[in-house]
């Protein structure tokens, strides 16, 4: 789910930003500040929209800069167990594939993947019963089944901060449509 989600913080003003627009400046450092971070309470946020109001600037002896509170409107997206999602399956492995959901990525196990035995093939993965094929490219409907709790040092590792995991057993869900096709 996509939220709007009111946020009030303090924002910092160096002396050679006194004369630029405070609003912009604020918004710059903000989304330098919050952009692709992950908040129990907020969610991933995906952009700061605006700055909805500042109070004056306040010094603090010994800083050069003046600090200013804010009011400021963020989007953000919180992946919810039982949630729909539709998304392009962006890699297809032995174990299942992974499905790109806008702002995060989520994993369809095999075995979560319809009523069918699933084979890898060097294209993707094909259904011995039904003939279905997952092949990179291809729009998948899915529900949530499970959310990972944050794990905040992730990204320093080259890993998503939460992990969703995602199942097409259920009627209406899977395949929905061929793909982009990348040339």
């Amino acid at each position: 789910m996509y939220y709007i989600v009111e946020v009030e913080d303090i924002g910092s003003l160096k002396p050679n930003e006194l004369g630029l627009d405070v609003k912009s400046v604020l918004l710059d450092k903000f989304r330098k500040r919050y952009v692709g971070r992950y908040f129990s309470d907020i969610g991933l946020v995906l952009d700061v929209l605006d700055v909805l109001e500042y109070g004056e600037g306040k010094s603090i002896i010994g800083s050069p800069d003046i600090y200013v509170k804010a009011r400021f409107n963020l989007l953000s997206y919180i992946p919810k167990v039982q949630e729909l999602v539709e998304g392009e399956i962006k890699s297809v492995g032995e174990y299942g594939v992974t499905l790109s959901m806008g702002p995060v990525e989520g994993f369809i196990h095999i075995s979560q993947l319809g009523d069918d035995i699933f084979v890898q093939r060097s294209d993707g993965l094909y259904g011995k019963k039904t003939r279905t094929t997952f092949k990179r490219g291809d729009i998948v409907r899915a529900r949530i089944t499970a959310v990972t709790k944050p794990d905040y040092t992730a990204p320093l590792k080259g890993e998503p901060v939460i992990k969703v995991s995602l199942t097409c057993k259920q009627p209406g869900l899977g395949k929905v449509a061929e793909g982009r096709s990348e040339e």
